[in-house]
């Protein structure tokens, strides 16, 4: 998998248009509010991503699962989270955010943006070497730079989207989620099934 696709994955999984409303009733009308709650959700999943990047295949080792099992694996949990934003089915999420500053970190951070399908993405994809490796946390970086300006404008957004649109663009990243699950299990089965290449 290319970088290029990768960003364009990891863009899809983190759903930035998913996460307006949450992060909107979660700074609570206020904009200091609104860039800690940000600022808390972006570092989160940095985090959490690049620990995947440079640790997570070390982790599979220890515990005896090969590369190619986890990428399908993780092609698994990504093709229904596509499947259900292509229903228009986003996740469901408790009320109470605007009182809750962990919010930042739980929900939002993980699993909302650093969930299942994002942390199945790199450590299936991160190559072996460490330039690679730097490559790919770049992008995880440049991602996690531009979640946290887009999250910035979260009012304005939702004023000039409403809901509609955000359904039809929830609905085209659940596509773009379908395309790459599909990609990830292609790849780990030519992998356990060589005579698939």
């Amino acid at each position: 998998m290319s970088l290029s696709t990768l960003a364009v994955g990891l863009l899809a999984l983190s759903d930035p248009v998913g996460l307006l409303s949450v992060v909107g009733q979660a700074g609570a009308g206020s904009g200091s509010r609104l860039r800690q709650i940000s600022r808390l959700a972006v570092l989160t999943y940095l985090a959490v991503l690049l620990v995947a990047c440079w640790w997570g295949s070390g982790l599979l080792g220890f515990f005896g699962i090969s590369l190619t099992a986890f990428r399908v694996a993780g092609g698994l949990i990504l093709l229904p989270l596509g499947l259900r934003l292509l229903e228009g089915r986003p996740a469901l999420l408790g009320s109470g955010l605007a009182d809750d500053p962990a919010a930042a970190i739980v929900p939002i951070g993980v699993p909302m943006m650093a969930g299942p399908g994002t942390i199945s993405l790199v450590v299936s994809e991160a190559p072996d070497g460490w330039f690679g490796r730097l490559l790919v946390s770049l992008v995880i970086g440049a991602m996690a730079m531009g979640l946290y300006l887009f999250l910035q404008l979260t009012p304005r957004l939702r004023g000039w989207l409403g809901q509609t649109r955000e359904r039809v663009l929830q609905r085209l990243m659940g596509l773009l989620i379908t395309a790459v699950a599909v990609q990830i299990l292609v790849n780990g089965l030519k992998g356990c099934f060589p005579i698939l290449a």
